[in-house]
């Protein structure tokens, strides 16, 4: 083999290697991502959930007050006649 031939075989070889490296990094940081991702999903729609259960018992507090005065209304009508 002459010297520059050589020499591009060992460029190769290292360019390869590099890369190898590069894309084995490059899946690990996907896979890292993903599951920051993913947590702050689950953190969003935990918050989400969380803010709907407030909202639907506040409706049905304001239902059973809304309720109780109806009845209220009705007693002092009633007593009325």
């Amino acid at each position: 083999m002459t010297g520059l031939q050589e020499a591009f075989y060992i460029i190769g070889i290292v360019f390869m290697g590099v890369m190898f490296i590069l894309i084995i990094a490059l899946v690990a940081a996907v896979f890292v991502i993903r599951s920051k991702v993913n947590k702050i999903q689950y953190a969003i729609e935990s918050k989400i959930n969380t803010v709907t259960s407030i909202a639907e018992k506040g409706g049905e507090i304001a239902a059973l007050a809304t309720g109780g005065i109806v009845r209220k209304a009705k007693k002092a009508v009633g007593k009325r006649r």
